[in-house]
């Protein structure tokens, strides 16, 4: 596994994430992109889960903080990807970070600003994949 594969399957899980809704004010956010565009991220993802000894054997996984216009604060989660695929992603965070002498938190944050940077440099077109004009 390489930054690119874990980039494919994060980004994929948390697009299906969408529509979401803020619990708050209602404001709909049809796509991923609408998301990135209208909320703001709180810091660097967070992790739960403690992997100086490995990754746990159910481990929490990470999940990224934004604020709604609004100002509530909105969380995507890892909860829905399957324990064994959060066991294999957090083992590759856990090796590339010491790899690269940062923290796995530093890591999530690269990997989410790397998956913000390819949905927000997709244009609206982009999303209707060979419709023909």
């Amino acid at each position: 596994m390489n930054e690119g594969d874990v980039v494919r399957i994060v980004r994929s899980y948390i697009e299906g994430l969408f529509p979401r809704v803020c619990p708050n004010c209602a404001r709909r956010f049809a796509s991923l992109r609408e998301y990135l565009e209208t909320t703001t991220h709180l810091a660097s993802p967070i992790l739960y889960d403690d992997l100086t000894e490995g990754v746990p054997e159910k481990p929490l996984g990470p999940m990224s903080l934004a604020n709604c216009t609004c100002g509530t604060t909105l969380t995507v989660s890892s909860s829905g990807i399957p324990t064994a695929q959060i066991v294999v992603l957090l083992t590759w965070a856990r090796a590339e970070s010491s790899r690269r002498s940062i923290t796995v938190r530093e890591l999530l944050r690269h990997i989410r600003d790397r998956i913000d940077r390819q949905v927000l440099l997709e244009g609206p077109e982009d999303d209707a994949h060979d419709v023909p004009p």
